[in-house]
């Protein structure tokens, strides 16, 4: 059996940059930071410009947005299993930064 090198939660982050839309995140820009736990654990990051977002593993210096969430809830926001309301109600991830970004995720990456 191999290993795989990345987390799907990594690939799942790296498939928002593709849905990235610029004219919903308003010419915002700036990192958000990842932070999975749970079986597949690790650190990636969003970098948002104007125009163009990219995927990033690791840590960002100064992120706008951090993200710490157990990677099977993530998974289960994307597959729309767990809404993105739902999960920040019940507190399944902790956010820290700027919650009107948090706020706009949904919209920004069309998903939720």
């Amino acid at each position: 059996m191999s290993e795989n090198p990345t987390p799907a939660c990594f690939d799942l982050v790296a498939m928002l940059a593709q849905r990235f839309d610029p004219a919903a995140a308003r010419g915002q820009e700036g990192e958000i930071q990842f932070f999975f736990s749970g079986a597949e654990s690790g650190a990636c990051y969003l970098r948002m410009t104007k125009t163009a977002c990219t995927f990033h593993l690791g840590e960002a210096l100064y992120p706008k947005l951090t993200l710490r969430v157990d990677c099977d809830v993530w998974k289960a926001i994307l597959r729309g299993e767990l809404t993105w309301e739902k999960a920040m109600m019940e507190r399944r991830f902790l956010a820290t930064g700027s919650f009107p970004l948090l706020a706009q995720m949904p919209r920004i990456f069309k998903f939720g």
